[in-house]
């Protein structure tokens, strides 16, 4: 429509409401029952924007929580995502969160301070004793990382206790076991065996790199301990036994990471690591049919 048109029709639906025609004479009274006769250009209007009201996308409906709304603004702030649930403890996920990124910025620190450190060290028992340094020098990396592999939760800000023999016997004796888990004595020799594969790679890797500590492949692998000691608060000490199930997806993924990234750099340190990869699969089948065989609990905290 032209705008000398629009102005007709506005002129004529104010005259209209003033009880006169278009033409400025007195309306003229219509039977009941007979709509007004509008315009052509102003439904075409109306017929457009229904169309386009009709096509535009909704947005996507969200699920309240009941929690107030925001001052003057008319939105729920206890808004959440469709399909999770209402009582997820997001304080304690984020606080598990929270704790594996200082353990590993611990742990990131120490290996910078080992790069500045250590060659000034080796430099000193060079001047003692000039075939000290290639003596001890693997010696003291293997013991590090064999150090690491063993106690790396020192760095961790959450309680990593690990499970003894005897509670180990009584969380056998109160929960449901599958009959192909090992006995409980197996495992202090399973994990003392995979800690002596972890430094002996961890040592190739070290050296095929340059005799560096913060390089890529060594983070990853210490990323790897992190998840673990993270996870092992989650099930010994938390005994979120649900939240440990579905945690162990990121210990199964980091521990494949680390062996890639090891067997990238050799690949003879990435063998030396594998059986780690198959022990961390095994234990992840023998958690998820603890949790299957007892009482399911939920997969995420729960608040209390």
């Amino acid at each position: 429509c032209s705008a000398l048109g629009r102005r007709a029709v506005i002129g004529a639906a104010g005259a209209a409401g003033r009880g006169v025609g278009a033409c400025g004479g007195r309306r003229t009274p219509r039977a009941p029952g007979i709509r007004p006769k509008v315009p052509k250009c102003l439904a075409s209007q109306q017929r457009v924007r229904a169309a386009v009201s009709r096509a535009a996308p909704r947005a996507p409906v969200a699920r309240r929580t009941g929690a107030p709304l925001l001052p003057g603004r008319g939105v729920s702030v206890g808004v959440v995502a469709r399909g999770l649930p209402d009582d997820v403890d997001w304080g304690q996920v984020q606080g598990y969160v929270y704790a594996t990124v200082v353990q590993f910025g611990l742990i990131a620190c120490t290996l910078r301070a080992l790069d500045f450190a250590f060659p000034k060290l080796l430099g000193v028992l060079g001047n003692v004793n000039s075939a000290l340094p290639a003596k001890a020098e693997g010696v003291a990396v293997f013991l590090f990382f064999l150090f690491m592999a063993f106690r790396s939760r020192i760095f961790s800000p959450l309680d990593n206790r690990r499970p003894t023999l005897k509670g180990e016997s009584k969380e056998i004796a109160e929960r449901k076991r599958p009959g192909w888990m090992p006995p409980p004595i197996a495992f202090p020799i399973i994990w003392s065996t995979i800690g002596i594969l972890r430094a002996t790679s961890s040592l190739l890797v070290w050296k095929a790199l340059g005799g560096k500590f913060l390089v890529w492949p060594l983070m990853v692998f210490l990323f790897h301990l992190c998840i673990g000691d993270t996870w092992n608060s989650i099930n010994n000490v938390d005994k979120e036994y649900g939240v440990a199930t579905l945690s162990m997806v990121f210990v199964v993924g980091s521990v494949y990471s680390a062996c890639f990234s090891y067997w990238q750099v050799s690949q003879r340190a990435g063998m030396i690591l594998a059986p780690s990869c198959v022990w961390i699969s095994i234990a992840s089948f023998l958690v998820f049919s603890i949790w299957k065989l007892n009482d399911r609990q939920p997969l995420y905290p729960v608040k209390k």
